[in-house]
């Protein structure tokens, strides 16, 4: 049986932001988002990659990059939508602003869709397994377990999500609303592209 090499590769890049506290009014200083693109993936035979691989794996982690940061800065201009790449705990009272809220609401659903699909690919495999091959292990009850499984995993990552977000935004309810000052010249390079 043959051996592969799984390689990977992934960009980042750093966002300088700064914000004004909504609870005691102190400048937060100069800070800085770290914004990681998707992994880049490559499976292989070898365990080094020729050149012309390699950069075709480097191309995809910089177009990942690219793509996470053009989109970031949508939500953030168009939307006021911050990604929680932007911490929003403020440095000298430790109390979170109410700006970060949106990037909560925005990740609300994802863990619970994986948990979803997952229960629900395993749930499939499960069945056609029990039609297609002779292993007793595969039942119809089997799969409705592992589906009712990730129909539950994803209930309860759900509701923890609600409950993060309702305590998030209890704090953030009172004082004023400000939005966080964002250099994005740093990246204008990734933008433009």
């Amino acid at each position: 049986m043959g051996t592969y090499y799984r390689h990977t590769r992934s960009e980042k890049a750093e966002v300088p932001y700064s914000f004004q506290c909504e609870h005691c009014g102190k400048h937060s200083g100069s800070l800085k988002a770290v914004i990681m693109g998707m992994e880049a993936t490559d499976n292989s035979n070898f365990k080094t990659l020729n050149d012309e691989r390699e950069e075709k794996l480097r191309r995809r982690a910089h177009e990942n990059l690219v793509r996470k940061i053009k989109d970031t800065h949508k939500n953030a201009v168009e939307k006021n939508i911050f990604t929680t790449d932007f911490c929003d705990k403020c440095p000298h009272c430790s109390q979170p602003q109410s700006w970060a809220v949106s990037g909560l609401k925005k990740k609300m659903f994802e863990n619970p869709i994986v948990c979803l699909v997952v229960s629900g690919v395993i749930s499939i495999i499960a069945v056609l397994g029990h039609y297609f091959t002779d292993m007793e292990y595969l039942t119809l009850s089997a799969a409705a377990g592992i589906l009712a499984l990730g129909v539950a995993a994803a209930i309860i990552c759900l509701v923890w999500n609600v409950v993060k977000l309702t305590a998030k935004s209890k704090k953030t309810s009172s004082g004023a609303h400000n939005v966080p000052v964002i250099d994005w010249s740093t990246v204008k390079d990734l933008l433009n592209e």
